[in-house]
């Protein structure tokens, strides 16, 4: 059996030996680390910073495995975050913690990779030294290995870490799959910069400078002062976490991304057995199963995007997220000829709203003697920048193939370590035709492991000799990973993941042109497969998915976030019985991020994802129009279940419960997008018949009518609020 080196044992390198085992090969997995899991390695629980030093100076071979913080959630879904032929177990949270998506990735092992040496072996605290393509390796792109073949075609040394001793051995073929997130990058004037520069007798303190790599817990940083540099997903998520903790926290970001949820809506036909025809409603899904929808057959990889392509796709972002950036300070993007930018995040613009995080663009380009921080930016954020006691820079990372592959290797895959983007050139992101037997598995942004799987397939597939793939096939691919490198300006990403996963199905289906797009024209890797029992699995678990996003249990947190933020307000009072008409007008809050003040022996409530949403009434009464007087009233808005229930606020506590709302998610065509919830509530004698109708833009509402039916032995009147938004001051 021909031996087939994988070198990383994370989720691509894991599916490569999945994949080679099946295939009749027996993979050599070489992993640095202690464990399996790659970048999804938990954190130890007693670490609460790793400390490397930053910058060039640290060792691009001394890093953790583990880049995630403790109880960090994916960006993406459950059905993103998954093997094509290795779904979820029933009851697995929608978006897994790195704990949860290490124990999946444990379980994936332990079903298809039993570390038995006759099938496949695990080297692990072995860090590879050097691969090298030898003399032998027959250069035609068809060279596979067959099952008697002996050949050994490249040379692999390593460390034993362990023991500190050297090895060197021959294999059939290699599978790259270290992965992307490997160095961190840190701005380059920190190279010289030093985590000690704290000078006690001038009383000069000058922040500590850390990697988002090493960020473990916001309970470190407690009444910290934390300036977060990046707008990516890692940075714009520390920032909302390191918040729960530290004093002050400044999110600097070098251009404005769009910043959505995990969970958007979207108009999708209704699935109920009552619904008839086409009838569409909203549906609440995980925001990569609302996003990555076929509308269209694939046509082929867009290689470069004309700002026309740019506007369109700025629009639809646009058209999801709805006013509630656009009147943040952050603001939206400007550049609307540019590729969009999308981080994911649940808390970042409420909290910058909410002034927890003040947003600043621009590019942190030194540090003072002082501490100040120097931004590259049009505004003057100086003072905003001093006594910062810790930079966290989220500025990315890079590969470290440069580390290990040969100078012939890099020189024939084009490789440029500086570049963030695109390092090398492919074919499928996968392969090159002068490197027979050679693969290269998950090196590609992002948890997308339906990509991994069908490189794995398709790496597996050449080496066994069970497909091949022609010269023309091979230059059209690589030529067009050479104009994507080339692009300007470029993409967030450099494949768009679905057509990705179009164009390697296509590969390795050749002639077959199999149904990828499943029911609902979602993408997902289970449907890239043609175990036909399997992907039924998945259009069933996509049935319920979308059937729980349309039956109106996920409306209350959509309602409640959409409605935050200031409001100014109209309410109009009518006595049924004497005609008579009041009137109260003034201004109203929805605050997320809020601290009951609360007594001795009381229980504070602690501001974050789960806490109530304060409401704060400020306003006029006309009574007459002789008289006025100032009044104020507050409430609590709290998600129970599937119901908006709102508490009463008495002497500045909660009493009891004054209304509990169920939200129809059927949409009303009354001028935007309605949804409405009622209520009744029996007070004493007086029963409040009440009526809540929210205008959706998006995820942002953009008007609230609030009206109340009032009756009882001395009370029989109307009332009718109309809440209109108002824009945050930058």
């Amino acid at each position: 059996m021909i031996d087939v080196a994988i070198i990383g044992a994370g989720s691509a390198g894991l599916v490569a030996a999945r994949h080679l085992i099946s295939a009749g090969l027996r993979p050599v997995l070489f992993e640095a680390a202690k464990t399996i899991g790659g970048a999804w390695t938990p954190s130890s629980s007693s670490a609460v910073l790793q400390t490397p030093s930053p910058g060039n100076k640290q060792n691009d071979d001394d890093q953790p495995a583990s880049k995630m913080w403790s109880g960090m959630r994916t960006n993406l879904s459950k059905y993103t975050c998954q093997f094509t032929d290795f779904p979820w177990p029933e009851g697995s949270s929608t978006f897994p913690t790195v704990e949860e998506m290490h124990d999946y990735l444990q379980s994936y092992s332990d079903t298809f990779l039993q570390d038995d040496p006759s099938s496949c072996e695990f080297l692990m605290q072995c860090r590879v030294t050097n691969v090298e393509q030898l003399q032998s390796c027959n250069t035609a792109a068809s060279a596979a290995l067959g099952p008697d073949d002996e050949e050994a075609n490249y040379k692999v040394e390593w460390l034993d870490i362990d023991t500190q001793t050297t090895h060197c051995r021959d294999f059939g073929g290699v599978v790259i799959a270290s992965g992307f997130f490997h160095t961190p990058c840190m701005p380059s004037f920190l190279s010289d910069y030093t985590n000690s520069n704290n000078d006690e007798s001038s009383g000069k303190t000058t922040p500590q400078i850390i990697h988002s790599s090493q960020y473990r817990t916001h309970n470190h940083f407690k009444d910290k002062n934390i300036a977060v540099v990046g707008g990516s997903f890692s940075s714009l998520e520390i920032a909302a976490d390191v918040s729960k903790s530290a004093a002050r926290v400044v999110s600097i970001v070098p251009s404005i991304p769009w910043v959505i949820p995990r969970w958007i809506y979207k108009f999708h036909p209704l699935l109920s057995p009552e619904s008839v025809g086409s009838t569409k409603t909203i549906t609440i899904l995980p925001s990569d199963l609302a996003l990555y929808q076929r509308t269209q057959p694939f046509q082929g990889e867009v290689t470069e995007l004309t700002p026309e392509m740019c506007q369109e796709r700025h629009q639809h972002v646009q058209s999801l997220v709805g006013r509630k950036q656009r009147s943040s300070p952050l603001g939206e993007p400007t550049n609307w000829n540019e590729p969009t930018i999308v981080a994911i995040s649940d808390e970042y613009v409420d909290l910058v709203n909410e002034e927890k995080i003040k947003a600043i663009q621009g590019r942190l380009v030194g540090i003072d003697d002082d501490g100040r921080l120097q931004l590259d930016t049009n505004c003057d954020t100086s003072d905003a920048l001093s006594d910062i006691d810790y930079v966290i820079c989220a500025t990315g990372y890079k590969p470290n193939l440069h580390n290990f592959l040969s100078s012939e290797i890099l020189s024939t895959i084009d490789y440029d370590h500086e570049d963030k983007f695109s390092p090398l050139t492919l074919a499928y992101n996968t392969l090159h035709p002068s490197l027979p037997n050679l693969a290269f598995c998950g090196l590609y942004k992002g948890p997308y492991m339906g990509v991994m799987d069908l490189q794995a397939q398709l790496a597996a597939k050449l080496m066994s000799g069970s497909m091949s793939i022609e010269d023309e096939a091979y230059k059209s691919a690589l030529k067009t990973s050479e104009t994507m490198r080339k692009s300007k300006p470029r993409q967030q990403f450099p494949h768009f993941y679905p057509d990705l996963m179009d164009t390697l199905v296509q590969v390795l289906n050749q002639d077959d042109s199999s149904d990828c797009d499943g029911k609902f024209g979602i993408v997902v890797p289970p449907l890239y497969q043609k175990d036909e029992r399997l992907r039924e699995q998945c259009r069933l678990d996509l049935e319920r998915e979308i059937k729980r996003g349309q039956d109106g249990s996920r409306m209350p947190k959509l309602v409640l976030s959409s409605i935050l933020g200031n409001w100014s307000y109209d309410r109009k009072i009518v006595h049924l019985q004497s005609g008579k008409h009041e009137h109260v007008s003034g201004t109203v809050k929805y605050s997320k991020y809020w601290t009951r003040v609360c007594e001795e022996d009381d229980e504070a409530a602690s501001p974050g994802v789960d806490n109530p949403v304060l409401y704060r009434e400020d306003g006029v009464y006309e009574f007459s129009p002789t008289q006025k007087f100032d009044v104020f009233r507050e409430y609590e808005y709290e998600v129970k279940d599937d119901a908006l229930e709102i508490y009463f606020v008495e002497g500045g506590k909660r009493a009891h419960m004054f209304l509990s709302l169920k939200f129809v998610p059927t949409v009303e065509e009354e001028g935007g997008q309605w949804v409405k919830a009622t209520s009744d509530h029996l007070c004493i004698k007086d029963l409040y018949s009440a009526t809540f109708r929210v205008k959706l833009n998006g995820l942002s509402a953009s008007e609230i009518i609030i009206k109340y039916r009032v009756k009882g032995p001395a009370k029989d009147y109307e009332s009718t609020t109309i809440l209109t938004p108002v824009a945050a001051v930058s």
